[in-house]
Formats: structure tokens, C-alpha cells, sequence
């Protein structure tokens, strides 16, 4: 599903980070927590509740937190091809599972 994905896309790039660009440990380590949790939300999102749990998760960091995080991150560290990709990746499925739960 969209979730997975999307843990996998912020665990990946945050262990590139702390593996290419030096970036702290505890970012690769909270990004494998919150991937872990995704799969768990994953396999729960048939539940009706469950669902607006994974809306509330695609609304909430494609509004508010991924936006902060290009600001205070992305653009200080000069990004790369990588980091592009990344954040629109990123973004585009935070948008995907908010759109997916309302249609489920």
C-alpha cells in the first residue's frame, strides 16, 4: 500500500542521510520506528476508524510537517538530485494515502 511505501521512502532517505551526509543517528532510528508503525496502520486501514488515522497522518505532514522540514532542512543542507526526489516522493505519497483513505 501507499503507507508502506511511504515508510519505506522516509526510513530509506533518512538512513541515506545519516550514512552519506553525516545526519544523526536518531533520524535513521525514528525514521525505521515510523515505518514500522505504517506497516502496522497498514494492516489495520480496513477498519473504517483506522482509516482516518492513515487521513489524518497524509494531511497533517503534507501540510504541516514536510513543509517545515523543507524549509529548515532541505533548503540550509543544499540539496541534491537525491533530496529532490525524496521530498517529492515523499509528499506525492503523503498526498496518495490521504486521498486513498477517503476513498476506502
Amino acid at each position: 500500500t501507499v503507507l508502506v511505501a511511504n515508510g519505506l521512502i522516509a526510513s530509506g532517505y533518512r538512513v541515506y542521510r545519516w550514512k552519506a551526509k553525516g545526519g544523526p543517528l536518531e533520524d535513521a532510528i525514528g525514521g525505521g520506528i515510523l515505518a514500522a508503525l505504517l506497516v502496522l496502520l497498514s494492516l489495520g486501514v480496513s477498519v473504517s476508524w483506522v482509516r482516518w488515522i492513515a487521513f489524518g497522518y497524509g494531511i497533517f505532514f503534507a501540510a504541516i510537517v514536510t513543509p517545515i522540514w523543507t524549509l529548515a532542512v532541505l533548503i540550509p543542507g543544499r540539496p541534491g538530485r537525491i533530496d529532490y526526489a525524496y521530498a517529492a516522493a515523499y509528499e506525492a505519497s503523503l498526498v496518495g494515502i490521504a486521498v486513498l483513505a477517503l476513498l476506502a
